[in-house]
């Protein structure tokens, strides 16, 4: 004690010499630099001094005043020393300072006592606040309101003015108007609110002046209840130490057993401990005690637990000293009992379960739980009580079981398709997760406990609680349908399987009901079944029958949930994709997506087969849709537009699709505004290309659907291309005012049943000029009756443009004429209509002669196609072509019109039958052929020595309508040289006799020039050319080069040889003159020495006139042929003695064969619109072999 008080003292003193000797403590330069509520200021170590007790801050302006026991309030101190930086023990004062005043040091001899101090106690500073930032604020906060408040009192209303105007500057009474006193209470509620809270500012700062005891005074209380705390702890460490004796205490000895042990060896309050094994029992021994075990359970279960049994439990049986209670699908137990009394509780034995798959041998641990449950709630509640522990039991486990299969599903076969959530006791299953996105509706099932009683009606012994589904489908509760599920065989697997078979079950009825309600279906015209399965969803399938061939299949794949359509095919593909993607419920919309795709099915097939049979699938012309919606069904979904080339462009092939079936139009169109391709002139201006129908007519099919097959869209074809012309034909005579007649006729095919049309024709030659009245006046004589029946199609081969543009009129006009092909009652399906062919209407128009004219009587022995003459009776024929949706009434006209000029050209005909043969005649075209007879200058038939010659066909084209007639030639034919001459004849006043007069007479010319040309194209020193003046007058330009003299330097030499072949008349007899041009010496040079044996010679139709020749028809090709040897005999012997290295001539070519010079003929014919200069021109130069020759065929 003495060592303690002297250890304290020395401390005191120790303290308040560090306190009066040293500089200003580090508190008072803190409280000086950071004024506020803050009493205390700890030193840098976190320890708090005592050293400042004697200095405050006063809270206002952060000076610093020193307050003594006992005195008042001095002055601030105006100049004070730093603070110097802290010791480590705590003190605030400089030591050197301290020294060197040399009155507040510390001696050495009581340094080594301060370190032996206590540590200084704990001071509490956190949490404080300065009071300036205090202040500083309800400053702001005030003038924040002044503010305020001036501004709400300049927006309040002025009091209204006086009524007259007039203000006194005098004293008077308050203004109390209601405006002045709301801006009174206004300032007066914000001074009060001010007042209060710088009252209370006020009553802070003042207590703040105290702060520095109350802070001693929490800080003395802090370190008091700290050391309170430790005398608590001992205490209670002491009583730990007294609890854990007890163990190490011995009991006392009980002396009671000890003695009854001691003296009979046994004592029957004592447990048997089990250290001595008891001798086994005997097998009769055992026996006996499980019969008897047997017996009373017997005589228990049946007398005293009879009523006590569970209407569950009644199923029991009693064997080897046990009962089993055996619950069907969930459990057996056995029980026994362990005494006699009746009282006594039942014994657990065994546990086995009755549902699989489940545990075989149920794990040791958790039968030792099973057991003192179940022990427990026999001891409790009896019977009942086991069965209601064991049946929740089975329960919760049989839901785990589904969770457990129900986990490993979503994790293997069932993956990113199944959600497994556990809802407490029950178990949730959601699928089809991504079926309809995110924000699409869900579906699943709760499969958890039902308590099994009843909601109406009193409750029965037999309900209990039982494993429960609710299904959500489409995130709505379904409540009507009982989904059956095996709670004893459990499958996760069935369950789900089940589930979403009645799932697909909703989806393909209900879509099976919605498409037997259509007219399609309804009718039996397709075939609609559905097919469902309850445990297996993949077998559950909708069949629609889409066309004819073609058949769908719809199911639903039950992992996923999306629509699978069969068989595969490309818009399967795409409706398959639509069904999963834009059908958010499927058993209200997919029988939409079903039907739209039977539509695109149809649509396909027609335009599969349509197209192939040369229909062509346009756009919609521009029809709007309330135009299209007078004339269609209402309910029409889509239309299809199809057009065939033969067609004229404003008449339309439409298909019409809904869910009644199909109807067929044909529509006829207005033609756009010739200002529907132009830009519209303003912004806001749109283009108008509206398009209206002027005509419909609806065709005629019984069936609701019918079947496009290849043979279908033929004779659609046909029957289309009929309706229209008979539509066009009769309003042509509508607006022509002819009276006509309609009356069926037999002659119109099986598949097109249109009537025959009977009309004037008197009034139908009212309606023509009066030259061509005159015509048909004078030389015909028809009667007035004319009969217009439809006979079919005809195909004709298309010509691409690219080629009609490249070629020349000529080249095309030199191809062979095409005989016309069947009608199209005798073609087969397949080949009417191909895409490359055009499609004209075949009209018979039949008339009666009265006479006939004896001009056509030849027609019989030269029919042609197009027309048919009976000589007898005078019935004419005529057989119109026109385009699908033309009228053939002004081609009747024309047709009529030019058999008048087919009678003369007949007679022409007839006058030059020895020379030329008529092959066909046609009212738009004769076929004659001539060459193979050359008459001799007396008229008579001559024929040419060797194989014959060559018979070539032309024909006469007289069908334009501007009355323009033209030569159309075969390929190879020598006349394609002079064809634009013979044109010009054919068109001028000589016309057809002109040209048939010619053709006999300048074809051997010809063909000599062509063997010419040929001969000299294998000679190297030479050429000939050919120059065409005019059908009788032609020019040889022959170019050679003539070796020097033997002797001389000079070169070779090119000499030009001309030849003029004309034809002339002698006594009315036609001859070729043939005699050389060209310019050269009056004694003549080595060609007309080399051509006098030609001169002075004769031959067969030919004789020499000593400096030229002359020749008939059948023998101008000869003398052009030795003039022609002559020269080339001349140019090779020439050759031959001047120069040895020149290579041997080839032999002179006889006459050649006439194909391969008619194709260069044929490659550089001239058109016939060039003049006869650049004819002439081309015709020099075709034999240039030097030039690169395009075909174009």
């Amino acid at each position: 004690k003495i060592e303690l008080s002297e250890r304290a003292k020395v401390a005191e003193e120790a303290v308040g010499g560090a306190a009066k000797g040293g500089e200003r403590l580090e508190g008072d330069s803190k409280a000086k630099s950071m004024p506020g509520v803050i009493m205390e200021n700890g030193s840098r170590n976190g320890s708090h001094t005592n050293h400042d007790r004697d200095q405050r801050l006063n809270g206002l302006n952060g000076a610093g005043y020193a307050m003594e026991k006992g005195k008042g309030r001095e002055e601030p101190l105006q100049n004070v020393t730093p603070v110097s930086p802290p010791i480590p023990n705590g003190l605030n004062t400089n030591m050197a300072g301290g020294r060197q005043n040399g009155d507040g040091g510390i001696p050495k001899d009581i340094e080594p006592q301060l370190d032996q101090l206590p540590p200084e106690i704990l001071h509490i500073t956190q949490g404080y606040l300065p009071l300036s930032s205090l202040l500083s604020r309800l400053a702001q906060k005030t003038h924040n309101d002044l503010t305020r408040t001036i501004t709400d009192m300049a927006q309040m209303a002025l009091p209204p003015a006086v009524a007259n105007g007039n203000t006194t500057h005098g004293m008077s009474n308050d203004d109390n108007s209601q405006e002045n006193l709301s801006k009174k209470l206004r300032l007066l509620n914000f001074a009060q609110d001010a007042h209060t809270e710088w009252t209370k500012a006020l009553i802070i700062t003042n207590w703040s002046r105290r702060s520095e005891d109350v802070s001693k005074m929490i800080d003395l209380k802090i370190h008091l209840d700290k050391q309170k705390s430790h005398y608590d702890f001992a205490i209670n460490e002491l009583m730990e130490v007294k609890r854990s004796l007890v163990h190490a205490r011995l009991p006392n000895p009980d002396l009671k057993t000890a003695l009854a042990v001691l003296t009979t060896g046994k004592a029957s309050w004592m447990p048997e401990l089990g250290y001595i094994q008891p001798p086994p029992l005997t097998a009769k021994e055992i026996l006996k005690s499980l019969e008897n075990l047997n017996t009373l359970l017997s005589i228990r279960l049946s007398l005293q637990e009879y009523d006590n049994i569970p209407i569950h439990f009644m199923d029991y049986t009693i064997k080897s000293g046990r009962a089993t209670f055996n619950v069907a699908g969930e459990f057996a137990v056995d029980l026994t009992i362990a005494d006699e009394d009746p009282e006594t509780q039942f014994w657990f034995i065994d546990f086995r379960f009755l549902f699989s798959p489940s545990l075989s041998d149920v794990p040791p641990h958790v039968r030792a739980h099973i057991e003192s449950r179940v022990n427990e709630a026999l001891m409790k509640d009896g019977l009942a009580g086991c069965y209601k522990f064991l049946h929740n039991m089975v329960l919760t486990h049989k839901i785990s079981e589904f969770r457990r299969q129900a986990v490993g599903l979503a994790r293997g076969k069932w993956i990113d398709g199944l959600k497994v959530e556990a809802l407490n006791r029950a178990l949730s299953i959601q699928y089809w997760l991504d079926r309809y996105g995110r924000k699409g509706p869900k579906s699943w099932i709760i499969l958890g406990v039902h308590s099994g009683k009843r909601k109406v009606g009193r409750p029965h012994l037999k309900d209990t609680s039982r494993l429960f589904l609710r299904w959500f489908r489409d995130s709505k509760e379904v409540k009507e349908v009982d989904i059956p599920f095996d709670a004893v065989d459990i499958s996760a697997e069935s369950l789900l399987k089940t589930v979403i078979a009645n799932h697909v079950d909703h989806i393909l009825t209900s879509t099976y009901e919605r498409l037997r309600l259509k007219p399609l279906f309804a009718s039996h015209e397709a075939v609609l079944s559905v097919f469902i399965s309850k445990t297996e969803p993949a077998e559950s399938e909708l069949k629609v029958q889409l066309t004819s061939d073609r058949h769908l299949t719809v199911r639903i794949e039950p992992i996923t949930g999306c629509f699978v359509l069969g068989p595969s095919s490309r818009l399967a593909v795409e409706f398959e994709f639509k069904l999963n993607d834009q059908c958010n419920d499927p058993a209200t919309n997919a029988h939409n997506l079903i039907e739209e795709m039977r539509q695109r099915a149809v649509m396909d097939d027609i335009l599969l087969r349509g197209v192939s049979l040369g229909w062509i699938r346009v756009k919609n012309p521009g029809i709007k849709l309330d135009d299209l919606r007078s004339v269609i069904p209402k309910e029409t979904s889509q239309v299809l537009w199809l057009q065939r080339p033969g067609w004229v462009k404003n008449w339309y092939f439409a298909v019409s699709m809904s869910v009644s079936g199909e109807r067929w139009w044909l529509i006829e169109t207005t033609d756009p505004s010739p200002d529907a391709n132009n830009a519209p002139t303003a912004r806001n201006q749109k283009k108008d290309t509206t398009v209206k129908i002027t005509s419909s007519i609806p065709i005629p099919i019984q069936s609701i659907s019918p079947t496009p097959s290849y043979d279908f869209m033929a004779n659609l074809h046909v029957f289309a291309a009929a309706l229209v012309s008979h539509y066009v034909n009769l309003k042509a005579l509508h607006e022509r005012r002819t009276r006509h007649k309609l009356q069926s006729c037999g002659t119109i095919p099986s598949c097109v049943k249109v009537p025959a049309v009977y009309l004037q024709l008197s009034e139908l030659i009212a309606t023509l000029g009066p030259d061509k009245k005159s015509i048909v006046g004078k030389n015909m004589a028809l009667r007035d009756i004319v009969q217009l029946t439809f006979q079919g199609l005809e195909t004709r081969p298309r010509r691409s443009k690219d080629t009609q543009a490249v070629t020349s009129p000529t080249v095309q006009q030199t191809q062979p004429s095409v005989p016309a092909p069947p009608p199209a009652s005798n073609l087969p399906a397949q080949k009417l209509g191909l895409p490359h062919e055009d499609v004209f209407v075949m009209t018979e128009a039949r008339m009666i002669f009265s006479p006939p004219p004896q001009a056509l009587k030849m027609i019989k022995e030269n029919i042609d196609r197009d027309i048919a003459f009976h000589q007898t009776s005078g019935a004419f024929a005529l057989r119109l072509r026109s385009r699908v949706g033309e009228s053939i009434v002004s081609s009747l006209i024309e047709r009529v019109v030019r058999i008048e000029r087919l009678v003369s050209f007949i007679k022409i005909l007839q006058a030059q039958e020895k020379s030329i043969q008529c092959k066909t005649i046609s009212l738009g075209r004769i076929t004659f052929t001539y060459g193979k007879v050359i008459l001799n200058a007396d008229g008579d038939v001559t024929e040419i020595d060797g194989g014959g010659p060559r018979e070539f066909t032309a024909v006469v084209d007289f069908s334009t309508a501007d009355n323009m007639m033209t030569l159309i030639l075969e390929r190879g034919n020598p006349h394609l040289e002079i064809i634009d001459h013979l044109t010009r004849i054919l068109n001028g006043k000589e016309g057809l006799d002109g040209v048939a007069t010619l053709l006999p007479l300048t074809l051997p010319v010809l063909q000599g020039l062509d063997a010419l040309e040929m001969a000299w194209a294998s000679v190297p020193k030479g050429q000939a050319f050919v120059n065409v003046r005019a059908a009788d007058w032609y020019i040889i330009r022959y170019d050679i080069s003539i070796s020097p003299q033997t002797g001389t330097t000079s070169e070779f030499r090119t000499q030009k040889v001309m030849f003029e072949v004309r034809l002339r008349h002698r006594r009315g007899i036609p001859w070729w003159y043939i005699r050389r041009t060209d310019a050269r010496e009056r004694d003549g040079d080595g060609i007309d020495v080399a051509l006098k044996p030609v001169w002075n010679t004769a031959g067969k139709g030919w004789q020499g006139m000593r400096v030229s020749g002359v020749a008939q028809a059948n023998g101008v090709e000869d003398l052009l042929g030795k003039v022609d040897a002559a020269l080339r005999n001349f140019v090779n012997s020439n050759q031959t003695t001047q120069a040895q290295s020149v290579a041997p001539v080839a032999p002179m070519m006889q006459p050649r064969a006439k194909g391969p010079a008619r194709q260069q003929q044929q490659q550089q014919q001239p058109t016939p619109n060039q003049s006869q200069s650049q004819s002439q021109s081309q015709s020099q130069g075709r034999n240039n072999l030097k030039r690169e020759v395009v075909e174009i065929d």
